[in-house]
């Protein structure tokens, strides 16, 4: 007899699967290692195969994500087991920088530097650096702090900053532009005009200079001027600057007049004033300087008076000058009657600077002992008094074709070539004369 047994081989048993890496933590994705190749264990003979696969799932950053990394391993029938490794990349490393901070420093306010350059690395890439400034406000415009941050910024958001504090402060004053003497040797005529100084400053607007002045008493002759500036700027620094001017006292004699009168005429008084150039200021002082008598006031009488020459000195002062002008009267006994010589008009003159018919010339009417009083006017051709005086004498008075400021015709002012019309009056003895006609200037 024939028995027959039938046995049906079946593989139904996966493999056996190795144990898996264990699961690790990594900061940046290049901290991530590559896959391994593991072997598994079957009870069948027969080749295993084996797959491994990435699963990942992203988190907020590139560096932050979770990787589950899967071995399959199949064998000859099919049958399949796997294992598991977990991968968790989180990068929590902030960047460093690749300089040092700039040290916390104190400047003029001329003198902030620029903000530096800083760069810096990561542990997972590329980083960048931003800067920001802010600046707290001290007690004036130029004092104040500057704060500086460096923030270094990784892929991740992960950051890290330094900081520098810059303290500004403004303690210079003011700075003098304007070129001046500060030590001055003068005359009183001499004094310069106050000057308008000007200032700058390294950090702010400067404000106006104060100005003073002072002056001395004067001491055997001279006094001395001091001018003062002083000027802020916006942080109230202050800058003064003193000018010294020394100053020496002149006396100029302007102007000699010589007059003579006879001590035996009772009747040949004179003001003193009239004999003073036309147009000398009236604020002056006399002095007799020879105590000579016969003065009332400012009228001489030179009758009974011993004969001599007599100085009287008219002073004025002229800023802080003295300006003389002396009167040289000769008193004399000559008085006795002689023939008058004629009163004589040259009626054309060229003043034009060559020393030759200067001047309106009339002979003989500076004459005061024959002619005691004269009065001359001139007129331009529309009638305009150009010029007037009183004892005219072809010395201290006399027209030179220079306008006496009448009208609208400007004092000073030399007259144009041109006719012109006088009027003399004078007197002879009791007796009054008067004569007009015309002047022919000629430049």
């Amino acid at each position: 007899s024939v028995f027959t047994q039938v046995i049906t081989v079946q593989d139904t048993t996966a493999p056996i699967a190795p144990e898996a890496p264990a699961s690790i933590t990594a900061s940046c994705t290049g901290e991530v290692p590559a896959m391994i190749s593991l072997t598994a264990v079957d009870n069948c003979s027969g080749t295993i195969t084996v797959q491994g696969v990435d699963a990942t799932t992203p988190g907020n950053c590139p560096n932050s994500f979770t990787l589950v990394r899967t071995w399959t391993f199949v064998d000859a029938c099919g049958n399949t087991s796997s294992t598991s490794q977990t991968i968790t990349v989180n990068d929590t490393v902030a960047p460093t920088f690749n300089q040092v901070a700039p040290a916390n420093i104190s400047v003029s306010c001329d003198s902030v530097p620029n903000p530096a350059v800083l760069t810096a690395s990561d542990n997972c890439g590329n980083a960048t650096v931003a800067m920001t400034e802010s600046v707290l406000q001290g007690n004036c415009p130029s004092n104040y702090q500057i704060v500086r941050t460096w923030t270094a910024t990784d892929a991740c958001g992960n950051t890290k900053s330094v900081t520098q504090t810059i303290s500004v402060s403004d303690t210079s004053g003011p700075v003098l532009v304007t070129e001046i003497p500060l030590k001055m040797m003068v005359t009183c005529a001499e004094i310069p005009e106050v000057p308008t100084l000007v200032f700058t400053d390294n950090c702010s607007t400067v404000g106006t200079p104060i100005f003073t002045s002072t002056q001395t008493d004067p001491i055997g002759g001279s006094y001395i001027i001091t001018r003062s500036w002083t000027v802020s700027d916006a942080c109230g620094n202050t800058t003064s600057i003193n000018q010294t001017i020394n100053v020496t006292i002149t006396t100029t004699t302007v102007k000699e007049i010589s007059v003579k009168r006879c001590n035996l005429a009772e009747f040949d008084s004179v003001d003193l004033i009239t004999l003073l150039p036309t147009g000398t200021p009236t604020n002056g002082t006399w002095t007799n300087v020879n105590n000579a008598s016969g003065l009332t006031g400012t009228i001489f009488n030179p009758f009974g008076v011993v004969l001599g020459d007599y100085i009287f000195r008219y002073t004025l002062p002229n800023g802080s000058c003295i300006e003389n002008y002396d009167i040289l009267m000769n008193v004399n006994d000559d008085c006795r009657p002689l023939a008058c010589e004629a009163i004589v008009i040259h009626n054309a003159f060229t003043p034009n600077g060559d020393g030759i018919n200067e001047w309106f010339q009339i002979d003989h009417i500076g004459d005061f002992d024959c002619y005691p009083s004269n009065k001359v006017e001139i007129f331009n051709r529309w009638g305009v008094l150009v010029y007037e005086t009183k004892n005219y004498d072809n010395l201290g008075k006399r027209f030179e074709g220079i306008s006496e400021g009448r009208a609208t015709v400007s004092k000073s002012a030399e007259l144009p070539t041109g006719t012109y019309f006088y009027v003399i009056q004078w007197t002879d003895g009791g007796a009054s004369f008067t004569k007009d006609g015309y002047l022919y200037l000629t430049r």
